[in-house]
């Protein structure tokens, strides 16, 4: 159930986490058949080398985040500050961990939303949409391993 499909299908019965389970480095991984193109769309919108996401409890129910990427000398750059909240999902109204952008963030990060949700043994599956009129009914999963 790692592919796309299975993944889109399984989406509607999956739990949402804890924020709690959400905090610390997350390493992303693509879902077959978006191994090999998803690297490059990410480089082409400001995410080059993309390695996962990095949450830290900031009290109030929220999570303050970033986007982590491979330094080319090693270690991680941040990138594009992010915000976790438990909400609603955009496809089926079901409870998720609701990532989002600032409102000044570059096209098209301020209108991108990724809800998470738990797969299996601390596995997130992440379910990201463009939250804009035609574009939000169908979502792109990726994989986050603590």
């Amino acid at each position: 159930m790692t592919g796309v499909v299975g993944l889109v299908r399984a989406w509607s019965g999956l739990p949402a986490p804890a924020l709690e389970d959400v905090v610390g480095d997350l390493r992303a991984e693509f879902v077959v058949p978006l191994r090999h193109v998803a690297p490059a769309g990410l480089g082409l919108v400001g995410l080059p080398r993309w390695h996962g996401k990095r949450f830290a409890p900031t009290g109030g129910g929220e999570l303050a985040g970033v986007n982590l990427l491979r330094a080319p000398g090693g270690g991680f750059e941040e990138r594009l500050p992010m915000r976790a909240v438990l909400g609603v999902g955009l496809a089926d109204g079901r409870p998720a961990v609701i990532v989002t952008y600032a409102e000044d963030a570059p096209r098209p990060w301020r209108w991108v939303r990724d809800e998470l949700r738990v797969l299996d043994d601390g596995v997130l599956v992440g379910m990201s949409y463009v939250d804009r009129p035609l574009l939000r009914r169908g979502g792109l999963p990726f994989l986050l391993r603590p």
